[in-house]
């Protein structure tokens, strides 16, 4: 396949790697209440404006400001407490979604080592006034509940999905899970950047050049801003997917 068009490669992480792989960075946790002085962490995408890597921390608690930039995160492991300065509280476990988004303010209460997938991001103006609250989607939703109707006008034209539960969407980006059924869709450059974390599913994902991923449950990939490809969805997926370019109102 040629283009006369500059595109950006994927870059993929199998679900070894993800789900059980090494961490070979240390990543201070201070300001720490208590416990684990250090987290872990393998860097998938790291560009201007978003950083996307796997993580995982032992017992702490962990007092957090995100004054600069948004997260959206995946629990692949473990169970923890997070807590809005409002005192709102959601239980992590393994397969749940939290996204604490730019103005966010709170705490980490971590009882069992949490390992998860996570995107930060730079949000981009008009931003929202004040401390703002987490968002979150219980395991059970994310991992085998019903989906939602897509909003026709929210969805990507490229594959748009079957099925789609909106978590958050906001000046960091939007967070879905999103299911799609098999097909063969092709992607255009400049639609945005798009990074997903696979539930259920397979699919082949190639770039322009004609490198190839399989994607599987438990893999992660990031589509960045320019990327093109194909994807041939075999068995329906089901993804969480953040786009960091936000969608506009219709």
């Amino acid at each position: 396949m040629t283009t006369n068009q500059t595109t950006h490669p994927s870059v993929f992480l199998d679900a070894t790697a993800v789900l059980d792989g090494p961490l070979p960075v240390e990543i201070s946790m201070e300001p720490i209440l208590q416990g684990a002085p250090f987290a872990y962490e393998r860097v998938l995408y790291d560009a201007a404006g978003v950083f996307f890597a796997v993580w995982a921390c032992d017992a702490g608690v962990y007092p957090r400001v995100k004054d600069k930039r948004g997260s959206f995160m995946y629990i692949i492991s473990g169970e923890a407490t997070i807590t809005d300065e409002d005192g709102t509280a959601h239980e992590l476990t393994a397969g749940s979604v939290i996204v604490l988004p730019y103005g966010w303010v709170g705490t980490w209460d971590i009882r069992e080592t949490i390992r998860k997938v996570y995107l930060h991001t730079t949000p981009v103006p008009p931003y929202r006034a004040g401390v703002q609250p987490s968002a979150f989607l219980a395991a059970v939703d994310v991992l085998g509940g019903d989906l939602h109707a897509p909003v026709a006008a929210r969805v990507a034209s490229w594959a748009p999905p079957v099925a789609e539960t909106v978590v958050f969407d906001g000046p960091d980006g939007r967070c879905a899970v999103q299911e799609r059924g098999p097909g063969v869709f092709r992607r255009a450059a400049a639609e945005g950047a798009s990074y997903l974390y696979v539930i259920s599913g397979e699919a082949t994902i190639a770039d322009e050049d004609g490198t190839s991923h399989k994607l599987t449950a438990g893999s992660a990939v990031a589509l960045p801003d320019g990327w093109a490809g194909t994807w041939d969805i075999r068995t329906t997926t089901r993804t969480v997917h953040v786009d960091t370019a936000p969608i506009a109102d219709k």
